[in-house]
């Protein structure tokens, strides 16, 4: 994980701030929950950075935007996308997924 210019490796609930980038080798795989439930799995070679998260049910502030560089991710959606669905977006180098399900997976190639 990177998190502004210090990389680190992964641990059992490490937190996850907005624009840390999670990153996986050759045979890593990751997983994160989110505080929405949104849940998150890397596979090997993957890497993504958290742009955007806000998860605030008292004040009806909610957003969710990722971006899959290159590899895998597998995608289970969580209250943000239950509760605000526009607020919820993966970006790919080639396109930007709406979530709008409940699961899916994605792969995107490095460049």
């Amino acid at each position: 994980m990177t998190h502004g210019a210090n990389a680190t490796p992964a641990a059992l609930a490490m937190p996850v701030y907005e624009n840390d980038r999670l990153e996986t080798g050759g045979d890593g795989e990751l997983g994160v929950t989110f505080r929405d439930n949104t849940r998150l799995s890397l596979g090997p070679n993957s890497r993504i950075e958290l742009k955007h998260f806000v998860f605030k049910p008292a004040t009806e502030q909610y957003g969710f935007i990722l971006s899959l560089t290159y590899g895998t991710l597998e995608y289970i959606s969580g209250l943000t996308e239950k509760l605000a669905p526009d607020a919820m977006s993966i970006e790919t180098p080639g396109f930007t997924v709406g979530a709008r399900g409940t699961r899916l997976l994605v792969r995107a190639e490095k460049q």
